[in-house]
């Protein structure tokens, strides 16, 4: 029986994309740069590579925050601070809480029978706030968030951290999390249960043990009440 249950932020509660995209705007915009798609785009892809690099353990979270804009700005040869831009944007992500379908309603449903934890990769202060313009902060019992943790996930480290704030046992908790590297795999190193959020209906590795799969959060409704 899970008394708890940990939930990933970005792209399992937020709508990342779409939050992200909305601050990078917001962000060229204040600092009088030009935007445009491909920058975007170049951006995703830098990105992307580098959250692939951290999920495999070559480079940390904060790695990639403070060298995604660096590279950015040094390949497009943008004349501008990537460091006050990187700030500019971090204030702008803060603000953004775009959710998932049905997040909101879940996380309160299911908050009146299992205490709810968030565990992150990112900024405390950021998710703190985020959470709160989405009116969900209440409905969590703490955030467990890389920078506060000290660990990143996928790393056992942050699980383990995770546990003994939380005072819950592994076969306690079931994990919600869209990642298969850091959310699923790492929860399944720690013996925690995990639920994979597969919007996307990517195709489950064979050797990888999932409990759960869903494409809407309103699947755990069935599974858990």
């Amino acid at each position: 029986m899970y008394k708890a249950l940990f939930f990933d932020i970005d792209d399992t509660i937020f709508d990342f994309e779409k939050c992200s995209l909305a601050a990078f705007k917001e962000s060229f915009k204040i600092c009088n740069l030009h935007y445009s798609r491909s920058i975007h785009e170049l951006y995703r892809e830098i990105s992307k590579d580098l959250w692939k690099k951290q999920k495999s353990g070559e480079i940390s979270v904060q790695d990639v925050l403070n060298s995604r804009f660096k590279i950015l700005f040094e390949k497009l040869n943008i004349d501008f601070s990537y460091y006050s831009f990187q700030k500019v944007f971090e204030k702008n992500l803060g603000q953004e809480y775009i959710t998932e379908p049905n997040a909101s309603q879940v996380i309160g449903t299911l908050s009146k029978k299992y205490k709810i934890y968030a565990a992150s990769n990112g900024i405390l202060e950021m998710q703190i706030n985020r959470l709160k313009h989405a009116n969900l902060l209440d409905y969590f019992t703490d955030l467990f968030v890389s920078d506060d943790i000290g660990y990143d996930k996928p790393s056992n480290s942050f699980f383990k951290e995770c546990l003994k704030r939380s005072k819950l046992k592994p076969e306690e908790i079931l994990f919600i999390g869209d990642s298969l590297q850091a959310d699923i795999l790492g929860a399944k190193n720690n013996n925690i249960d995990t639920c994979w959020y597969n919007i996307n209906e990517y195709e489950k590795p064979k050797d990888l043990k999932v409990n759960y799969i869903i494409r809407n959060l309103i699947e755990l409704n069935k599974i858990l009440l």
